[in-house]
């Protein structure tokens, strides 16, 4: 039976739970605001000016935009080996919940861009996924008779993900020397999570063959959902979601890292949340059963025709 609103989010009350308690150790407890040493400001990480507009303060982040090219983004921003610490000892609430998933909810996102990556490469013989968490993505791939490979910085997770024998490194991207090309390099919700996405697209270009492409799941700062919440919305985290690209910025990143947009479509419309904030209660646990439509206003089908969905899904190839 298909998952209510409420009950889909109650299992993901205990992710952001854990993820909080992850964050307080680098709080101020006075100010609630990240203790000044494990952070730096920075410019713009797609057009690289520093006229920004401030947002809001959420969980100790705080969110600006670019006044010149519309992204989204946290800043100050944890330092490299902050934030290095802070993911090797994160949770693993998050592969909890994908592992028991019951719904298939995430299994049909993940066949979905597997559907999406066949149509644009004409073999998909080895795939390479960064941030597998504990590898239910690669599970699918595997399934297709794909040869899997996996980066996973959590201890934990990492573990798993070898157990279920796929070659799995737990490293960075730029310290692993890889011996095949890959014709998928795949970032199911990982890509928010990097500082400087110009390098790590350039970065992954050179571990594709040449038809290979990229293929990244990312939250939308162009999604209905996050405008109409903004704070309220758990794509607004404060720490690991540092990057919050659109439809024009990821457009602008693609271009400058000499990549074309083969495919950029939305997923999750997130109308049940909204429905819930707009009905004056609790957007993730609210009453309303309606997933469909938002009453006089707008439907999944016109929020995805419009790229108003959550989650952007972009396939990035190289230029020929």
């Amino acid at each position: 039976m298909t998952q209510t609103v409420k009950e889909l989010h109650q299992k993901r009350v205990k992710i952001w739970e854990e993820s909080m308690k992850n964050h307080a150790k680098y709080l101020d407890a006075n100010t609630g605001i990240f203790l000044k040493k494990y952070t730096e400001k920075r410019l713009c990480p797609v057009c690289k000016s520093n006229n920004e507009i401030e947002i809001f303060h959420k969980e100790g982040g705080r969110y600006v935009k670019c006044q010149e090219c519309t992204m989204v983004y946290i800043n100050p921003v944890f330092k490299d080996s902050a934030i290095k610490e802070y993911y090797e000892g994160n949770h693993t609430e998050q592969s909890e919940v994908v592992e028991s998933d019951t719904d298939d909810f995430y299994i049909n996102i993940y066949n979905g861009g597997l559907d999406s990556i066949s149509n644009k490469v004409s073999s998909v013989k080895n795939i390479l996924d960064i941030g597998c968490s504990s590898g239910t993505f690669l599970e699918q791939a595997k399934a297709r008779n794909i040869n899997t490979y996996g980066i996973e910085l959590n201890q934990a997770e990492y573990k798993l993900v070898e157990a279920k024998g796929h070659k799995v490194y737990n490293d960075l991207l730029e310290n692993i020397n890889f011996n095949v090309k890959f014709d998928s390099i795949t970032m199911w919700d990982v890509f928010e999570h990097i500082k400087d996405g110009e390098f790590y697209l350039n970065l992954m270009k050179t571990h594709l063959t040449e038809e290979g492409v990229i293929f990244l799941q990312i939250p939308s700062s162009d999604s209905l959902a996050a405008k109409i919440l903004r704070e309220d919305c758990n794509m607004f985290d404060g720490l690991e979601h540092v990057n919050l690209y659109g439809v024009e910025t990821i457009k602008m990143l693609a271009k400058k890292c000499g990549l074309e947009v083969l495919s950029l479509k939305t997923v999750i419309s997130e109308i049940g949340v909204m429905n819930n904030y707009l009905d004056y209660e609790d957007p993730y646990l609210g009453s309303t059963t309606n997933k469909e439509f938002i009453p006089n206003l707008i439907d999944e089908q016109q929020i995805h025709e419009t790229l108003q969905g959550y989650k952007l899904q972009v396939i990035l190839g190289k230029k020929l």
